[in-house]
C-alpha cells in the first residue's frame, strides 16, 4: 500500500511541508527548517534567513545503508507490520524514551489520532490475536513517511543546545 497516494495516508505535517525523498531509503516529513533561526542569537542568522539542516555524519550514513537492508526484509514479515503499524508507531515509543512524548506533543493533531487509533487496532487485533486485513498494512518500507523522526530529533537538538548552554 504506498502512503504516498493521498495526503490524508501521509497526514498533515508530510502534507504541509513536504516530503524528502532519498532513493533506497525511508522518506522524511520535512519541518520548519524555516523557523529554526528563530532560535539562533541574531549575529548567527544568515541573511536568506534560512538555514540548511546539517547532514547527517559518514559514520552514520554507513551504519545506515548496512542496516537498512536488514530492515527492508524483517518489517513487512514483524508482527508490527501484520497488526497494521507504521514503522515510527514501534519504533518511537513513549514508554522507552519521554522525548517521544514531547515530539508527539508538536506533530499535526490528525497524525497523532492516526498514530493513536493504529496503536488501539493492533492492541485489540493482538488480543483478538488475528492480523490486519493486506490492504491495511504498511508493507513497503520504502513508501512509509518518517512523520515522527524530524520531531524527535528536533526535540534531541533542543535539548543539546540547553545542556550546552547549562555547562557554558
Amino acid at each position: 500500500m504506498s502512503l504516498t497516494q493521498g495526503s490524508s495516508m501521509v497526514g498533515k505535517t508530510a502534507a504541509r511541508f513536504g516530503v524528502q525523498k532519498v532513493p533506497g531509503r525511508m522518506a522524511t516529513a520535512k519541518i520548519q527548517h524555516d523557523l529554526t533561526p528563530n532560535m539562533l542569537p541574531k549575529s548567527q542568522v544568515p541573511r536568506s534567513g534560512r538555514i540548511d539542516p546539517v547532514p547527517p555524519n559518514v559514520v552514520f550514513r554507513a551504519m545506515e545503508k548496512a542496516v537498512f537492508p536488514l530492515v527492508r526484509f524483517y518489517y513487512p514479515r514483524s508482527h508490527q507490520c501484520e497488526y497494521g503499524l507504521r514503522f515510527d508507531d514501534w519504533y518511537y515509543n513513549q514508554s522507552n524514551d519521554r522525548d517521544v512524548g514531547t515530539a508527539l506533543s508538536r506533530i499535526d493533531d490528525i497524525d497523532l489520532q492516526l498514530r493513536n487509533f493504529r496503536g488501539l487496532r493492533a492492541a485489540q487485533l493482538a488480543i483478538e490475536r488475528t492480523i490486519a486485513p493486506p490492504e491495511e498494512r504498511f508493507e513497503e518500507i520504502v513508501d512509509e513517511v518518517r512523520y515522527c523522526q524530524p520531531w524527535y530529533h528536533q526535540v534531541k537538538r533542543e535539548k543539546a543546545e540547553e545542556e550546552a548552554w547549562e555547562n557554558y
